[in-house]
């Protein structure tokens, strides 16, 4: 690729031709225009931008939300649209399967995604990414083509975003939106939990509509009791604190803090004025220093971080932080009520808010308890490369891949951060495993990459199924009689990573 794309503003130009495309095309057969997006936080975020941008533009539209975008699903696309004729938009997938999209689909489309392209294995290969930008760019927008890094970045929300603000610069209020995206697929990965890349200049757009503010606060969750915060959160770890709430209570009661508000409840991280903050801070700092003989500046730099609130939502309630309101709509995806989180994000605040509350609280519990089984079952099995388990009836194919992202980040040693994980669950009604992966970000520093892993495993174990991500996190399904051929293949493939 030329110099010359590998910019933002080559980026911009590309994402106007895109549009052009798609203002020529949308209306063939009167049709409405389908959307087909992904059930996380990201996708549901994406989805609603297009939903937005489209009513705005008074076009009519139809969105579906799916599990992945796998072979069957892409070909129950195909004849859906060869019966309807509709323009076809994919957001937060598509790169992964475009040459199936491009083989198979009749109709019009665009892709407009931040997960590596197909056969495309890391964003230095350069060659192959001109290739396929060349080929593809009328019709297909991913930030790899431009030198920006998917993974943490922008997000699928983003590209979204940037498709309706060319569409219509009045769409720049959905700029809020976007980050919520992001902020699902954890690309808060700059210091302090700050945006980068592409993303960090939606932020800045958010900013000038006044729709963001950006503080400096505390790292726990905001809304939750606040030994609960102490003891569950997932970047502070103080061992003698750290999962246990009532030594948390007893702990933040020693250095002075008054617990209970006048309604008998304890009090959330936003019930806390300045002064209370900093003693909790510099309790935090002496215990980690004295007791746990961490350096001040280690435990500071996950303590203190960038908190992202959304100026027009009521502080207090989970869609003041745009952590909080990402959980959300997660949630909803992950619990088949992804409808709901699509109508909250486009401002939905009535029975749809109230579903979706419901829906996280039951989705944390489905959580805790698929960790806590793993846990006890001691399940996790081992290959000389990486290891893996079986979600047998008590995990399902929508969880399974937050699963393994929560055992990456656990404090309880009961997965190598040395290997990547690998879980695997029955897809009902199927002979296949819906199968995710994830590494550390220590091992992903080695050499270890997901996506081609599990494109190279695949082809090793013959199979056509489609999969990839990103090099810390991708997915694939697999035929249940090949998923031991699979793993074994998978994890030569990691150790020729490591080797190489």
């Amino acid at each position: 690729m030329n110099s010359s794309s590998d910019t933002f503003e080559q980026f911009l130009s590309d994402i106007k031709q895109v549009v052009n495309y798609f203002k020529k095309n949308h209306q063939i057969n009167y049709s409405p225009v389908k959307i087909y997006t992904h059930l996380d936080a990201d996708g549901l975020s994406s989805g609603a931008i297009l939903g937005k941008a489209l009513y705005r533009e008074e076009i009519a539209f139809q969105m579906t939300v799916i599990k992945q975008l796998e072979r069957e699903e892409i070909q129950n696309i195909v004849a859906q649209s060869e019966e309807f004729g509709n323009f076809i938009i994919f957001s937060d997938f598509g790169s992964g399967q475009y040459l199936a999209l491009k083989e198979l689909l009749k109709n019009p489309f665009i892709i407009l995604d931040h997960h590596l392209p197909q056969k495309i294995a890391n964003k230095e290969e350069f060659d192959a990414l001109e290739q396929i930008y060349l080929s593809t760019k009328e019709w297909h927008i991913n930030p790899y083509f431009y030198g920006f890094n998917g993974s943490i970045e922008v997000s699928g929300a983003g590209m979204c975003y940037y498709f309706a603000k060319v569409l219509n610069e009045e769409n720049k209020d959905l700029s809020a939106i976007a980050m919520i995206g992001a902020n699902g697929d954890v690309q808060n990965q700059g210091p302090n939990k700050s945006f980068t890349g592409i993303n960090s200049k939606i932020l800045e757009d958010a900013k000038e509509c006044n729709l963001i503010e950006i503080v400096d606060d505390i790292n726990f969750s905001p809304i939750r009791p606040l030994n609960e915060a102490l003891a569950y959160s997932s970047d502070i770890n103080l061992p003698g604190l750290s999962g246990d709430i009532n030594k948390s209570l007893k702990f933040l009661k020693k250095l002075g803090i008054i617990m209970e508000k006048t309604d008998g409840k304890i009090k959330t991280l936003l019930d806390l004025n300045q002064s209370e903050k900093q003693k909790i801070t510099s309790g935090i700092i002496e215990y980690a220093s004295l007791k746990l003989d961490i350096e001040p500046y280690e435990i500071l730099n996950n303590l203190i971080v960038n908190r992202y609130l959304l100026t027009k939502e009521e502080p207090g309630t989970d869609l003041h932080d745009i952590n909080e309101f990402s959980n959300l709509l997660n949630a909803c995806g992950r619990s088949n009520n992804a409808s709901i989180g699509i109508a909250i994000a486009m401002g939905d605040r009535e029975k749809a808010l109230k579903q979706a509350r419901e829906n996280l609280k039951a989705y944390k519990k489905t959580l805790s308890e698929a960790l806590l089984w793993v846990k006890e079952k001691d399940i996790i099995k081992e290959l000389d490369y990486i290891q893996y388990f079986y979600g047998e009836d008590k995990i399902s194919d929508t969880i399974i891949g937050t699963v393994c992202s929560m055992l990456i980040y656990d404090e309880s040693k009961i997965i190598k951060k040395s290997k990547p994980i690998v879980g695997y669950a029955k897809r009902k009604g199927t002979g296949i495993y819906k199968l995710s992966a994830r590494a550390h970000e220590s091992i992903v520093q080695k050499g270890v990459n997901l996506s081609e892993a599990i494109r190279d495993a695949l082809q090793q174990t013959n199979l056509n199924a489609l999969g990839g991500g990103h090099p810390p996190a991708a997915g694939t399904t697999v035929p249940i009689n090949k998923i031991e051929q699979f793993l074994d293949n998978m994890s030569a493939v990691i150790q020729n990573q490591l080797e190489k």
